[in-house]
């Protein structure tokens, strides 16, 4: 027991600590570009990008997965902003509880409710080194949405401890590009979410982390079209 509670301490200061540098680093990263810089990749013409992600996080010391879409501008490959729909995918049964309730025969029963978490979420990343092959940049994300409780009674969808969430996510992502069109990348970062805790009994607070197979669909159609072309 001693033993247990003194591995909570070192994950909880852990947490505080990845939390802490990660933010300093957003902010300093962001904050370093000059006002010039900013104005000349605005300048250039944004093209629309997207793309789906899966983080992994943890949520009561176990593991869960955030899956995510995303969709933007990018300005010069330098400056990305966009909106985003993340939501906890395939919730592991660590985090289910039962409800219970009276059933027909005026007897207590039991269901099984889900945890669900969802939010919609502004990005902006700023790339601040990239060469031929290596990629450095700073993602930021903040959202906004709602975590519950979810399970079926009498063929009906019902929620328990519905309480609405609002997150803040800075990270550090690097990627080195193999091939023309193909590449690998990791993210490591923190995801802060403030909430009405006593309603849901999780902690939320967690590192983020994913590993990335990266596959550059513009450098794809750009081989295409000069094919075309030269033809």
């Amino acid at each position: 027991m001693i033993q247990y509670n003194y591995l909570c301490i070192v994950y909880k200061r852990i947490n505080i600590f990845l939390f802490v540098l990660l933010s300093c680093i957003s902010f300093k990263t962001i904050a370093q570009p000059t006002l010039d810089t900013i104005k000349d990749c605005l300048k250039q013409k944004p093209h629309l990008f997207g793309k789906l992600d899966t983080r992994n996080s943890f949520i009561n010391n176990s593991r869960a997965k955030i899956f995510g879409v995303k969709i933007g501008l990018n300005y010069g490959n330098r400056l990305h902003f966009g909106i985003g729909y993340n939501q906890l995918f395939r919730p592991a049964k660590d985090f289910d509880k039962k409800v219970y309730y009276i059933n027909a025969d005026n007897m207590a029963d039991s269901v099984t409710a889900q945890l669900k978490l969802y939010y919609f979420s502004t990005h902006v990343e700023y790339i601040y080194y990239q060469n031929q092959h290596w990629r450095l940049s700073i993602p930021l994300q903040v959202g906004f949405g709602k975590t519950y409780y979810q399970y079926k009674l009498f063929e009906k969808k019902k929620e328990d401890g519905s309480t609405l969430v609002f997150i803040y996510e800075p990270a550090v992502s690097v990627e080195y590009k193999f091939a023309k069109w193909a590449g690998v990348g990791a993210d490591i970062g923190f995801r802060f979410m403030v909430t009405d805790y006593r309603r849901l009994n999780q902690k939320f607070n967690s590192p983020t982390y994913a590993f990335k197979l990266l596959i550059y669909y513009n450098e794809i159609y750009k081989s295409i079209t000069k094919k075309i072309r030269e033809k």
